[in-house]
């Protein structure tokens, strides 16, 4: 874990004495990466119908994201219930490996999709 810099996976090591600095960038990239990929998630799911389906596909989109937002935060509350006090740092370190597993995962997806895009 770095103080000046952000890795990745460096939410998985959070700890009672992380850095703010550390906290407040890192959920500052956070941030801007979502901000970031909602748009050409969205547009890749209208570009591929038709126009008069456009307005479906925006819906089923947003409606995915709402409910995978949903999902998540379930699943991070179910990690973190019943820990003690002081104790939600440690219980929250299977989930933010976990993002950074799916982050890691969604580079090599975009990466072999934009190589598979060149060759043709």
């Amino acid at each position: 874990m770095g103080f000046g810099r952000v890795e990745l996976g460096d939410l998985a090591g959070l700890g009672a004495h992380t850095p703010y600095a550390l906290l407040l960038s890192a959920y500052l990239l956070i941030g801007v990466g979502v901000g970031f990929a909602h748009a050409p998630i969205t547009n890749t799911a209208v570009s591929g119908l038709p126009r008069e389906r456009a307005g479906v596909a925006g819906a089923i989109t947003s409606t995915a994201r709402q409910l995978g937002a949903a999902i998540g935060v379930a699943v991070a509350g179910g990690l973190v219930t019943g820990q003690g006090p002081g104790q939600l740092a440690r219980a929250s370190h299977p989930g933010w490996l976990l993002v950074t597993l799916c982050g890691a995962a969604l580079f090599l997806v975009a990466y072999t999709a934009r190589r598979t895009g060149a060759d043709r």
